[in-house]
């Protein structure tokens, strides 16, 4: 279960960088926060520790031979992996007792420096990971990709979560929208960068678990786009004709799970096995339960995988259509959250349907 833990790594990042970036940005420019110093201490304590989760995965699948405490202090000490945490652990120390002796709320000059301190740790995720491995450059993508996911998300996760009153003004946009924008531009331009590194097989690394996970990941990315440009433009918009009535934390908050169900799949990512060469890793385990579930398809010892759509496929991908305008209809007479987030998972199903339904051998 160690995903879970790299699921909430990504949630306290996301947090922390949203609440001291509003914290740097004007009152009347943000909505009011009230997220407590406490709980701000406590993310930051835990990070070391969600973060120590791959460094005890490897201990356990290294350490039977040599003993577990030696594998895990020649981690620690000599991976990179171990680096990228005691570098982690030491700006959370510096980052934890900045807080705890300074007013972090009204003090924007240190809600800035805070925002520097988390983007070093950021920095330090991408140090410890496969990209930079495989890559002189793989730390700065995956750095980047990281940063930008963490300040997009934050934002959005804590103004909806820990704000008062019915949401963001339209001071609150008109420096949030050309941040999210240059966010997603990274998270995009940095997740391609990657993939070239990583997957470089993308359509075939479908049949594998971890081509599975990035499949969905990218689906609810899709969902998460499209929520923005209804919560950035058409809200936006209606927030600037004086329309009453509006509850735009509510739709923030939605956006919220489908970003937390982005970051689930992203951390059973981090679990499998990246596949380089995808006919190479089948040689060394099976292929994903969910493929051959979902298209009925065994993979021999050179799979190729190819698209060929059908009128199944077609009919799915007219659902998911019919369920995305469903989620702005929602939106638009400000109905259910619930409902809008059922909308939004159904969608992504369909949307997943639609493309294994597509694949052939």
């Amino acid at each position: 279960m160690f995903f879970v833990a790299k699921a909430m790594l990504y949630v306290c990042f996301s947090l922390l960088m949203g609440a001291f970036i509003l914290y740097t940005v004007p009152r009347t420019s943000r909505p009011e926060i009230y997220i407590t110093k406490k709980l701000i201490l406590i993310l930051i304590a835990i990070i070391p520790l969600f973060g120590i989760g791959e460094l005890v995965r490897l201990t356990m699948h290294l350490g039977e031979d040599f003993g577990y405490w030696l594998t895990f202090q020649n981690i620690v000490f000599s991976f990179e992996v171990g680096k990228g945490w005691l570098f982690l652990t030491g700006i959370s120390v510096l980052l934890f007792f900045m807080v705890l002796f300074n007013d972090i709320k009204e003090d924007r000059f240190f809600a800035g420096l805070a925002v520097f301190l988390i983007g070093g740790m950021g920095v330090s995720v991408g140090y410890a990971s496969h990209a930079a491995s495989l890559e002189s450059l793989g730390f700065l993508a995956h750095s980047l990709h990281f940063i930008a996911v963490i300040t997009w998300s934050g934002v959005l996760l804590v103004s909806g979560y820990f704000s008062r009153g019915e949401g963001p003004n339209l001071s609150f946009y008109k420096w949030f929208t050309p941040l999210a924008v240059v966010c997603l531009a990274t998270v995009i331009g940095a997740g391609l960068w990657l993939m070239n590194y990583i997957v470089p097989e993308y359509v075939n690394s479908y049949l594998l678990d971890y081509g599975q996970a990035l499949l969905i990941k990218h689906i609810l990315l899709f969902i998460i786009v499209f929520y923005s440009l209804i919560n950035g433009i058409w809200l936006k918009k209606r927030l600037n004709q004086g329309m009453s009535g509006l509850s735009l934390k509510k739709w923030m908050k939605a956006e919220g799970i489908l970003l937390f169900s982005a970051f689930v799949a992203t951390a059973l990512m981090t679990q499998q096995t990246p596949p380089h060469d995808v006919a190479d890793t089948l040689k060394m385990e099976d292929p994903s339960k969910l493929f051959t579930f979902s298209t009925g398809l065994i993979p021999g010892d050179n799979p190729m995988l190819s698209f060929s759509f059908s009128l199944m496929s077609l009919v799915w991908l007219a659902l998911a259509v019919v369920l995305v305008l469903s989620i702005f209809a929602t939106i638009k007479r400000n109905k259910s959250m619930i409902l809008a987030v059922v909308a939004s998972f159904l969608a992504a199903s369909a949307i997943y349907i639609a493309v294994m339904s597509s694949v052939s051998l």
